[in-house]
């Protein structure tokens, strides 16, 4: 524990040789449920620690072996060890981890951690929502039933070597950069961090992420998606989609539910979002949020708003406003 530069030094929690100091820490800080230092005698810890908007980046290292347990939280975590050695404690099962193994914890999943003397990690930590918008933007549209991690799946090569890199890329420019980031930077570094864990950690959603180009889908699936961003703009049935795919409407939503994860009304609802804020990104001074709502075929503002903000993470209202402040 000799190391003056740990990573994300820049944004210190703590550094003691105190395990009840290092207790409050974690309990009010990392949202740990309990702390246990079995021999006590020699202990030093120091942790670090930045949130950002949907990620949070940490460093914890121990001189002596301890062990840390965590309720159920919304978010998922990416353990990078740095030296040393660490046992991830699930209820499916055991995870070691050491410098060329890290490990992945889903989220919903308590865990207790044992950190070996000498052990020092890098901890990423995913918010839940952020993962759940993320899988619906890549899929183009919110899938049916929520994101299910597989907590014992093997990382996904080289997937997983991605994310780690990724991770210490930012934890390192966090640190080696006196100046703040550009905020465009660090979203654009964020996104591609939760993208990377989708990418690297197994879960019910992965094979249509891992198959999402259209050339991938039957042509019914294909054809019902060509003719629904050709007429986005008009009423669309399920019936006309079935005729327009030369199948059955049992067949239709059977293949977009395998191939898609969602339904073809869902599919169309997104086409019109993505149209509407099209639109509202290009607004002229005379353009309102009820008249392009109306255009793009939703017929109430008060579900069109709450499905925009689901989508995009902003109301429509707000994107106008901010379109009219740029012009």
């Amino acid at each position: 524990m000799d190391n003056p530069e740990y990573p994300l030094s820049r944004s210190p929690i703590i550094r003691t040789r105190n395990p009840e100091e290092m207790r409050q820490a974690l309990l009010a800080v990392y949202g740990a449920s309990r702390f246990d230092v079995p021999r006590p005698d020699g202990f030093e810890a120091v942790a670090n620690y930045l949130a950002l908007s949907n990620v949070g980046l940490g460093f914890c290292g121990y001189s002596a072996k301890t062990i840390v347990e965590f309720a159920e939280s919304d978010f998922a975590r990416l353990q990078i060890a740095r030296k040393g050695n660490a046992t991830t404690i699930l209820r499916a099962g055991d995870i070691a981890i050491d410098q060329q193994r890290p490990c992945i914890v889903p989220p919903g999943q308590p865990i207790s951690v044992a950190f070996e003397p000498g052990y020092e990690q890098l901890i990423l930590r995913i918010s839940g929502a952020a993962l759940e918008k993320a899988v619906a933007t890549l899929l183009g549209a919110k899938p049916s039933g929520a994101l299910i991690f597989d907590p014992l799946a093997p990382a996904k090569q080289p997937s997983i070597q991605v994310l780690r890199e990724l991770t210490l890329f930012l934890a390192g420019q966090l640190n080696a950069t006196a100046a703040q980031l550009p905020t465009s930077m660090l979203t654009e570094l964020e996104q591609a961090l939760i993208v990377a864990f989708l990418s690297a950690h197994r879960h019910n959603f992965s094979d249509m992420l891992d198959g999402t180009a259209k050339e991938a889908a039957p042509l019914l699936v294909r054809r019902a998606e060509e003719y629904i961003e050709a007429s986005w703009n008009r009423a669309i049935t399920i019936e006309q989609l079935a005729t327009q795919t030369n199948t059955s409407i049992r067949s239709l939503y059977a293949a977009f539910k395998k191939h898609r994860g969602y339904s073809p009304m869902t599919f169309a609802k997104s086409v019109r979002l993505r149209r509407a804020r099209q639109m509202l990104l290009e607004a002229n001074p005379r353009t309102s949020v009820s008249q392009v709502a109306f255009k793009c075929g939703f017929g109430n503002l008060g579900h069109f708003a709450s499905d925009f903000r689901q989508m995009f993470g902003d109301l429509p209202s707000e994107v106008l406003a901010r379109t009219r402040r740029v012009s």
